[in-house]
């Protein structure tokens, strides 16, 4: 069946009409501009007089003029009281000088100047210090200065150093006596001279790349001026877990995972946000000479029996102003006290710990752990460090069955869409398990389509559709995306080649019911018998059962949980922020009805809560006349890489539509740290539990919109324990399984 949509885009006037806009109005008009708002707005205007006519436009007219005079009117009345656009771009500016690692570059920067000393106390354990030394000389880079200090070790162990020492060109301290980690410590600092100084363990083991990933962390800001790695055992920077049955967690590594590739893991996935938190544990901590020379060196006097100085040390460097901060792309093994006995060790602990609070007071101690344990930046990376062994596991899994597959995706779209950036993560997934991957996309979306994708990785063939069948005989399957991509790949249906239709939604909803889109949707479904359905939720399953009678096989869900993440927050106050997406184009979104709630709320709480909404034009967002006696900040349609520092600043994610196939938005909010609230009608019932890490409602049913958003409010645990629970739960869809589940439905 011949599609009347396609039949325009082939068409003569369609292509020269495109051209004329790509090439002219493009170029002349460039979003964003004023130039570019007038023409779109003049648009709009002879859309609804072609459509509604003159009266809708003339209530339109007013409706808008209207608000622009209230809002003039206020402004004179109060000129604080500025437009919404000035405070988006404010806020979007703070937003984007607090998050300046956003776009931090993929390769390690590699360091040549010799300005570091590693500094490693050694007392016995000569297994260990081996291990230790021979992975420091194997996996750092020449820019350092290796000194070692011998705290009174047996001669089996003294002898070992010394000849080490002598063919590795390493500077070796001597205690005949042992004096204690402080002391030893202390001593190797007195003898640095480097701008930068290591204090590593010597029951470690370091893996490629540590120690330019360190300066990296240190160098990404002036006033960081002490750096740890994360670890399986270093109290809060251990991953995935911090604590088990009462004390520090051990975090043994699988059977399958070697310390060199847990190490490799966290450095892929990181995204060196570099959270900051007030005590580092002292197995290894880079210490910038600047901070040595303005606080000295660890207190002897007090902590000289060991432990307990790192953390004299982190509250001594915090009092003069300097940040602590976390490398989180690097991974240093730690076999934890092999000088000591646990015992031992923990009565030295006790001991510490009391000491610390004498010199300190118990709030300046108390407050610093709160911080530690509660900070969202770690929490959201133990949450993907407990995964990380499931994904490597998901791609080698793919690499197994399906590794020299190909798969062509047809992705006729211009701009960007939520089911498009769903649709690329998993691409990304299925070409690192070794399939071979390419997008087709119509030749006269080729413009926009790469304003919209500028970063995409992923080849991508543009044609016509008559050269769908051509194109696609080099492929083993060939996916369709949308109800008219799908008559576009019928002719291969007496082919060898793989037919499949990824359902993101049920689409003859987008169109009246009778309308010629509405047909042409439904008929899609029916319009190549073997070819095989699938989709991401268990709603969208049932929905072409019990509409269609067609069975489709479950993906799942699937969120990019690497972009998607907690980061530190740019607001510190104890306001509460609450975000919603408004597009009035999407109606299913209940754009209008959202505000409604949102007004609602901001009259009943005022300051307490702050209002953040985004997803469409200023103009589209005053087209609904609403919200004009509240403060609202709405952000405008923004980019994808702002949306998780966006979210970051959200404690509650509201989604008051009538239903969402899946509820991507949702999904990523709840990756960063939000917590949700969603429609119980659609595909949210697949990750979000109600009560647990959100909650699950009514949205036909204003009081239940509203209760939901006032618990969230009232109730700070509540709150706070949805968010963390959110964090953890969104790990279990990365574009991985979903990817992986895709190839086993269309191949096996």
């Amino acid at each position: 069946m011949d599609i009347e949509i396609a039949e325009i885009k082939r068409s003569i006037s369609w292509k020269i009409t495109n051209r004329f806009n790509n090439s002219v109005i493009e170029r002349a008009l460039p979003h964003e501009s004023k130039r570019r708002r007038w023409y779109d707005l003049g648009l709009k205007a002879m859309s609804i007089l072609a459509n509604d006519g003159f009266s809708t436009l003339l209530q339109e007219y007013r409706s808008r003029n209207a608000y622009y005079c209230s809002i003039a009117h206020k402004e004179s009345e109060n000129p604080e009281n500025t437009f919404r656009e000035t405070v988006m771009d404010d806020f979007l500016i703070q937003l984007h000088s607090f998050h300046r690692n956003w776009g931090i570059a993929l390769e390690v920067k590699r360091h040549y100047e010799k300005n570091v000393d590693i500094v490693i106390c050694i007392h016995n354990a000569l297994d260990d210090v081996k291990s230790c030394l021979m992975s420091v000389i194997k996996y750092s880079p020449h820019i350092y200065t290796l000194i070692l200090v011998d705290d009174g070790s047996d001669e089996t162990t003294k002898s070992f150093l010394q000849d080490f020492a002598l063919h590795h060109d390493a500077f070796l301290l001597r205690n005949d006596v042992a004096r204690g980690y402080t002391f030893a410590a202390n001593q190797g600092l007195r003898n640095s001279t480097g701008k930068y100084v290591i204090l590593l363990n010597s029951d470690t083991i370091v893996s490629a790349d540590w120690l330019d990933r360190m300066l990296e962390c240190a160098e990404s800001d002036e006033r960081i001026g002490i750096v740890g790695p994360l670890s399986n055992t270093a109290s809060w920077q251990s991953v995935p877990k911090i604590e088990s049955c009462g004390d520090w967690a051990s975090n043994d590594l699988p059977e399958n995972i070697s310390i060199h590739m847990m190490a490799d893991l966290i450095g892929k996935y990181s995204c060196r946000c570099y959270p900051k938190i007030p005590f580092l544990n002292g197995f290894c901590l880079l210490i910038k000479r600047e901070l040595i020379n303005q606080i000295g060196y660890f207190d002897e006097d007090s902590f000289g029996a060991g432990y307990g100085e790192e953390n004299d040390y982190c509250i001594q460097a915090r009092k003069t102003q300097w940040h602590l901060a976390v490398a989180d792309d690097v991974y240093i093994y730690h076999k934890q006290s092999r000088s000591y006995s646990d015992d031992r060790r923990k009565k030295l602990c006790d001991r510490a710990g009391k000491i610390l609070i004498d010199k300190h007071g118990i709030q300046e101690v108390s407050e610093g752990v709160s911080e530690c344990k509660g900070n969202r930046a770690m929490a959201g990376i133990r949450a993907r460090a407990e995964v990380l062994w499931h994904r490597h596991g998901l791609l080698e899994e793919g690499k197994k069955l399906f590794k020299g597959k190909s798969l062509l995706i047809i992705l006729p779209i211009m701009e960007p869409t939520g089911g498009a950036y769903v649709i690329i993560q998993e691409a990304y997934a299925l070409i690192e398990m070794g399939v071979r991957v390419s997008l087709f996309n119509l030749t006269e979306h080729g413009v926009k389509f790469q304003q919209s994708f500028p970063d995409l990785r992923i080849p991508v063939i543009y044609g016509s559709i008559n050269e769908v069948p051509l194109i696609a005989a080099d492929f083993d399957a060939v996916i369709a995306t949308i109800n008219n991509s799908v008559y576009w790949i019928a002719s291969l249906n007496s082919s060898d080649i793989t037919l499949a239709y990824y359902i993101q939604d049920f689409e003859p909803d987008f169109y009246p019911k009778g309308s010629r889109e509405y047909n042409l949707a439904w008929e899609s479904y029916m319009k190549i018998p073997r070819i095989k359905n699938v989709t991401k939720t268990s709603w969208n399953k049932n929905k072409v059962m019990s509409n269609m009678g067609i069975d489709c096989q479950i993906i799942g869900p699937s969120v990019d949980i690497d972009l998607f993440r907690p980061r530190e927050r740019l607001h510190k106050s104890n306001d509460i922020f609450i975000g919603a997406m408004i597009r009035p184009s999407t109606p299913r979104r209940n754009p209008r009805f959202t505000l409604e709630i949102l007004e609602e709320i901001k009259k009943l709480y005022g300051d307490k809560i702050n209002i953040i909404t985004f997803g469409c034009s200023n103009d589209d967002f005053l087209s609904l006349n609403l919200c004009r006696d509240i403060p609202i900040n709405h952000m405008g349609v923004l980019k994808r890489e702002w949306m998780p520092h966006l979210f970051n600043e959200i404690d509650i994610f509201v989604d008051f539509s009538t239903y969402q196939a899946m509820g991507l938005t949702a999904l990523e909010a709840m990756a960063c740290g939000s917590a949700v609230i969603v429609p119980r009608n659609g595909g949210c019932q697949d990750f979000v539990k109600d009560g647990i890490n959100g909650f699950l409602i009514d949205t036909t049913d204003r009081r239940s919109c509203t209760d939901a958003l006032e618990k969230l409010i009232n109730d700070e645990k509540l709150r706070e324990n949805m968010c963390s629970q959110s964090i953890i739960d969104v790990c279990r869809f990365p574009a991985e399984l979903a990817a992986l589940n895709m190839l086993k439905a269309i191949f096996i």
